[in-house]
Parts: C-alpha cells; sequence; structure tokens
C-alpha cells in the first residue's frame, strides 16, 4: 500500500507540475500577444504624430540625440496587466518628411522571469492630392456615352491604342444608396470605390479592365467599398496681388514690367473673367490669378497656358465657373500645370461646367462644386468635387503621372511597408532589431 501510495504521489505530482507549466506558458503565450498590441499602439501612436504634426514635448515626444528630424517616445504607465506591466518604445526618423518611419516595441515585463519582446517597422508614405482619377463627397454620375480610362502624360499624349490604361479609380465618399451611377451607354476602364454602396450600373453600362474576362460588363473585383477620404476647403494665397480690373478682352500674363513674389510666381486679383467672341487669356510665365467673382468663357474665347519652359496657371474662385467655347487650353499637355481650385467654403457651393469644344487637360479641385463635364473634346487629368457629372460624348482620361505630385493639401500618411524586427541588432539583417534610442536599454 505504501508503495502505491508513493506511485500515485509521483503521478499526481508530475500531473501539478506538467499544469503548472502549461499555464505558465499559456499565460506567456497570452502576454506575447499583449506586447505585439502594445507595438502596433505605438506604430499608431508614431503615425498620429506625424498625420497632426504634434512631435511636441507636451505630447510626450523629445527630439533623439543628435537629430534634428527623429523623434522618440516612451510610454511607461496605463498598462498594469495580472502579475505584469507594459511599456511602449516608438521612434520616428524623418518625422516630418513625405515618407517617415515609424518603429516601436511593445514590452511586457513579468517578475522572475525573462521580458516579452515585439518590434515593428512601418513605413509611410503621403497620400496625394491626385492619387484617384475622379473623386467626390456625393453623387458621381457617369451618362450618354461617357468614358472613363487613363493614361501616363510621361510617356506622351493620351493615344486609344498606344497609351491607354485601365489605372483610374472613380470614387465616392458618399454613404448614400447607388454613389456611383453608370449609364446605359457608358463604361469605365478601371475601378470604382464607394463607402459602401453599390455602384448602379445600366443594361450597357461596362466596369471593366484589362484583365476582366470577356464578355462580363462589370467586373465585380474592380469595384471595392472601403473609400474614405478628407476633402478640406481651400483658400486663396494670400501674399500681396496685382490688381486688375475685370477681365473681358484679349490679356497676355504676366504682363511687362509686373513682378513674381517670393515663390516666383505672379499674382493676381480680379473681380470676374467674362471672355467672348475671340478673346484670348493667354499665360505665358508661372501666373497665379485669384478671381472673386464668376469666370465664363464662350463662342470663340478661351483661356490657354502657352507652351514654353515654366509655364502654369492656378485660377482660385468661389463663384460660378463655365468653359464653354474654346475652354481652358494646356498646350503644355502636363495637367498639373492648368489647375482650377474652387475656393467655396462649405456649407455654401457653386458650380464648374466644361463644355468646350476643345479638350481640357488640367485638374480640378472644388470640394464644394458640382461639377458637369460635357464638352465634346476629351478631359485629361484629375477631378475632385461635390458631385461630378461627366455626360453626353464625354471622354475623361486620367494621368496616372499625376499620383506623384505633390501638393499643400496632400492628406494624412498610409502605410508603404510594414515588418516585423526579430534578428539580433547589429549584422546588417534586414530583420535586426534597432537598438538606437529609445531602445537602446532593451537590445
Amino acid at each position: 500500500m505504501l508503495v502505491l501510495a508513493a506511485v500515485t504521489a509521483v503521478i499526481a505530482s508530475s500531473f501539478l507540475f506538467r499544469s503548472a507549466q502549461e499555464a505558465k506558458l499559456a499565460g506567456r503565450t497570452l502576454l506575447q500577444s499583449v506586447s505585439l498590441n502594445l507595438a502596433e499602439a505605438g506604430i499608431e501612436e508614431g503615425l498620429h504624430a506625424a498625420n497632426s504634426s504634434t512631435f511636441s514635448s507636451a505630447n510626450g515626444w523629445a527630439l533623439a540625440s543628435g537629430s534634428t528630424t527623429d523623434y522618440v517616445k516612451t510610454i511607461s504607465s496605463g498598462f498594469a496587466f495580472q502579475q505584469a506591466t507594459g511599456t511602449i518604445y516608438v521612434r520616428v526618423d524623418s518625422a516630418s518628411s513625405l515618407n517617415p518611419v515609424v518603429i516601436a516595441a511593445g514590452v511586457v515585463t513579468v517578475p522572475n522571469q525573462p521580458r516579452l519582446i515585439k518590434q515593428l517597422r512601418v513605413g509611410g508614405t503621403k497620400r496625394h492630392l491626385w492619387s484617384n482619377g475622379i473623386v467626390s463627397r456625393g453623387t458621381l454620375t457617369f451618362s450618354g456615352s461617357a468614358n472613363i480610362d487613363s493614361y501616363d502624360s510621361s510617356v506622351g499624349p493620351y493615344n486609344s491604342a498606344t497609351n491607354r490604361t485601365d489605372r483610374i479609380t472613380v470614387a465616392s465618399a458618399s454613404t448614400a444608396l447607388d454613389p456611383v451611377v453608370v449609364g446605359s451607354s457608358a463604361s469605365i476602364y478601371g475601378y470604382v470605390a464607394t463607402a459602401g454602396g453599390e455602384p448602379l450600373v445600366g443594361p450597357g453600362g461596362q466596369i471593366y479592365g484589362s484583365t476582366t474576362p470577356t464578355g462580363t460588363a462589370v467586373d465585380s473585383t474592380r469595384i471595392r467599398r472601403d473609400f474614405t477620404s478628407n476633402f478640406p476647403d481651400v483658400t486663396a494665397p494670400t501674399a500681396t496681388a496685382t490688381s486688375l480690373s475685370a477681365i473681358g478682352s484679349s490679356l497676355d500674363l504676366p504682363r511687362g514690367g509686373d513682378t513674381a513674389g517670393a515663390n516666383g510666381r505672379y499674382l493676381y486679383t480680379t473681380t470676374s473673367v467674362g471672355l467672348g467672341g475671340s478673346a484670348q487669356l493667354r499665360i505665358l510665365g508661372p501666373v497665379d490669378i485669384i478671381v472673386t467673382g464668376s469666370i465664363s468663357v464662350g463662342g470663340n474665347a478661351s483661356v490657354e497656358v502657352a507652351t514654353g519652359s515654366g509655364r502654369s496657371l492656378n485660377v482660385y474662385c468661389p463663384g460660378t465657373i463655365s468653359l464653354g467655347g474654346n475652354g481652358m487650353l494646356n498646350s503644355t499637355a502636363d495637367p498639373s500645370k492648368a489647375t482650377i481650385w474652387g475656393t467655396a467654403v462649405s456649407p455654401a457651393t457653386q458650380t464648374i461646367s466644361l463644355t468646350g469644344n476643345n479638350s481640357h487637360t488640367g485638374t480640378i479641385y472644388a470640394p464644394n462644386a458640382s461639377i458637369t463635364l460635357t464638352g465634346s473634346g476629351d478631359t485629361s487629368g484629375a477631378v475632385i468635387g461635390k458631385t461630378v457629372t461627366v455626360g453626353g460624348n464625354g471622354k475623361f482620361h486620367y494621368d496616372t503621372d499625376l499620383a506623384d505630385v505633390e501638393t499643400s493639401l496632400d492628406a494624412s500618411y498610409r502605410l508603404s511597408s510594414w515588418c516585423e524586427l526579430n534578428a539580433p541588432p547589429g549584422g546588417g539583417d534586414a530583420f535586426a532589431r534597432d537598438n538606437r534610442a529609445p531602445f537602446n536599454a532593451l537590445f
């Protein structure tokens, strides 16, 4: 009996020991996940500071030793777990650049046990204003025989045979039903993005691309429903401007004797632009025009950005913009060189229409405007508005080269890379842990 009792005790002790070990391992596995969660929270902290430009001591940030562009932060309070505590270490390199790098470590400390550490590194890149072809806060409507596609201006002008791609995205941030309407004769050779709703496609409408199976009118792989975007109001420049009378006849800008501003651009202000007959407003340099009233072009009149080095035009206007006649001509063939900025401030609205005979090459940013493109010529570039309609025989070609153009309205950072750092620091391994401050206390 004593022998049996002894054997039973040994077996029971073994089970208890194994149970204790399993409980300990299970607990460490859970805390390992916690350390990863802390590291991810550190990444969020770094990205938030980059997006909001809040790298200040009041927010717990300090410049990394020997640097003027890199910031560090440690969060050591508020993470009390059962039998463990947590700490977050964050470093942001090139914090105010277009491509910051955020490194974060989540550390869980358990008494009398080795620390649990996870370290992550992500790269960020700015979301550029013109990264999509047509974007609206409300409804997008493609009616008539509207035809939507893309091209690359760095290769040359749009050509349906040699320079045509399916890389355009037309996107609506509206949460309403049917935020994108594609008529029975309209086609989108690219992608559609919504904030959750389904695009309404007529019987003969198309959403397709180069990889769409033959005979498929609406390719579901080219529709996404998670689109979000910010639409900040835009304001006209506040620098000292040269005042012009209402522009109603032919004019060349800049005029002889006018002086460029500190940024190298010529800034003018006028109450209105109203061109008819054969009047022509020619842009012969880097010109910005603030129009406090409305803009109207009709007959055979036009606004032309002439060919030549350094010639470009920004128009800022809060009122009605109607480009008929020969419209706005851009002889540079670069859409970024001719931009209409709709400066109506919410809740005010404005109307912008392109109904001219000639092709329009340029960009339009007017977050509080109803924009209509129904001209018989092609429109090339990118458009952002409150609502956008492409109708009639309208053809729109998004210039994919615009995705790399930087503007003052470029939005928050998006992730361009993500990896876990788990190799020993030093030695040149691509996944070597970062042991610079504030991680030097860890590795």
